[in-house]
């Protein structure tokens, strides 16, 4: 049977390799950098200039008259400050569709013998049970927002009684 040349020759690299490795003593191993920031800081030499870092940006500082152009052709526009609007809590009103919300508080705010009597309505003379849910709930949810005008008007009315006054009629008007 005969052996091919590249055969004998990986046969030959295995078993050598391993002894060679025995023959030869462990290289040292090297030495270990501690990392820039474990380094101790060098002290800075008096000759050296000391470094400030630069102001963070800020788009509120108003610039000097140092920091204005002299190129009368430079139009410089007026600095603004832009803020994100913040985004809109998430409520069962936006999760859900209107019907699923009225039916919900369906559930909640009427018993369950008023839910089978009004099971089904007529079309053309009645209010279904979501519906009447859902008025409930827009109602109270304005006669919410009026108290609250109310409170603050109350509170404004110490230091600016015209002001009061105008907001107790803005919260009037339908």
């Amino acid at each position: 049977m005969k052996t091919p040349a590249p055969l004998l020759s990986l046969l030959f690299a295995a078993l050598t390799v391993p002894a060679l490795a025995e023959d030869k003593p462990a290289p040292p191993a090297p030495e270990t950098v501690a990392p820039a920031a474990t380094q101790p800081v060098e002290p800075k030499k008096p000759d050296t200039p000391a470094v400030t870092p630069p102001a963070p940006f800020s788009p509120l500082v108003h610039p000097t008259a140092e920091d204005k152009p002299s190129d009368p052709d430079v139009l410089e526009l007026p600095k603004m400050v832009v803020k994100q609007k913040p985004r809109p809590r998430l409520t069962p009103e936006i999760m859900v569709t209107k019907k699923a919300f009225g039916e919900d508080l369906a559930k909640q705010k009427f018993s369950t013998l008023d839910q089978i009597l009004n099971k089904y309505t007529l079309p053309l003379f009645g209010t279904s049970l979501a519906e009447r849910a859902l008025d409930d709930h827009e109602r109270e949810k304005k006669q919410q927002l009026n108290q609250d005008v109310q409170n603050m008007a109350k509170a404004l009315e110490t230091v600016d009684p015209t002001e009061a006054k105008s907001l107790k009629d803005a919260a009037a008007r339908p």
